[in-house]
C-alpha cells in the first residue's frame, strides 16, 4: 500500500508524471501553475522528490553529473497512487489570502493602513492578471507550454480569472466604502455596508445546494 502523502507531495507528484523534472525545474513549474492553486515554499519542493524516492514513487534518472542537476520522473507506484489521489474525495478549498486578514484585523489599526492593504489587493491583482495572460495567450496559437493539455489548463485558469476579477471588484467597492472614513472603529453597520450584507444573505438563500456525491 502506498504511503500517504501530503497535498504537496501529491503536486509534486503530479508534475513529475507530466515530465522528468528537476528540484529547479519543480519551482519554475510551480510559479507557473502550482501557485495560483496549492502555494508552496520552494524550500518544501525541493525536499519532495527525495522523499517521493524513499516511498518508492519516483526514482532519479539522471544524477546531473558534474553541475548536479539531478532529474526524478514518477515510477508505475507514483502513478497508481496519483490516481487514486485523484479517485478520492477532496477537502474543502482553502482560501489563504494576506490582505483580507489584514483587512480582518483593519479597526486595531489606521484606517490610513486599511486603505493602503485594499490599494494592494487591487496591484496584486493587476500583476497576477497580467502574467496569467502573458502564460495563456500562446494557447491559442497552439504553442501553449503544455498545449495537449489545453482543455485542463483552460479550465483551471478560467477560475482563476474569475477570483481575481471577484477580488478587485471587493477591493474596489472596499475603496469607495472606506473613503470616507476617518477611522476604523467605531463605524459600525453603515448604510452602504447594510446593503453589501442584505445582497449576499439573499444571493445564498437563492442558491440551491448541489446534490451530494
Amino acid at each position: 500500500m502506498s504511503p500517504r502523502l501530503s497535498t504537496t507531495g501529491y503536486a509534486v507528484l503530479g508534475m513529475l508524471a507530466l515530465r522528468p523534472a528537476t528540484p529547479y525545474e519543480l519551482t519554475q513549474q510551480m510559479q507557473r501553475s502550482l501557485d495560483y492553486c496549492w502555494p508552496t515554499s520552494e524550500r518544501s519542493l525541493y525536499d519532495q522528490p527525495e522523499r517521493l524516492v524513499a516511498a518508492g514513487l519516483a526514482t532519479l534518472v539522471d544524477d546531473g553529473g558534474a553541475d548536479g542537476r539531478r532529474r526524478y520522473a514518477v515510477t508505475p507506484a507514483g502513478l497508481a497512487a496519483l490516481r487514486a489521489w485523484l479517485a478520492d474525495a477532496s477537502a474543502m478549498p482553502r482560501f489563504q489570502n494576506e490582505p483580507l486578514l489584514r483587512v480582518l484585523y483593519g479597526d486595531l489599526g489606521t484606517v490610513e493602513d486599511l486603505h493602503r492593504v485594499i490599494d494592494d489587493v487591487r496591484v496584486h491583482v493587476a500583476d497576477r492578471r497580467e502574467r496569467g495572460a502573458a502564460q495563456m495567450a500562446p494557447y491559442l496559437e497552439g504553442a501553449g507550454l503544455f498545449q495537449e493539455r489545453a482543455h485542463i489548463v483552460v479550465l483551471v485558469a478560467d477560475l482563476v480569472n474569475r477570483i481575481l476579477e471577484a477580488l478587485d471588484d471587493w477591493a474596489e467597492q472596499a475603496q469607495q466604502i472606506t473613503a470616507a472614513w476617518e477611522s476604523t472603529q467605531g463605524v459600525g453597520l453603515t448604510d452602504d455596508l447594510r446593503q453589501v450584507l442584505e445582497r449576499m444573505l439573499e444571493a445564498a438563500r437563492g442558491r440551491e445546494r448541489p446534490p451530494g456525491p
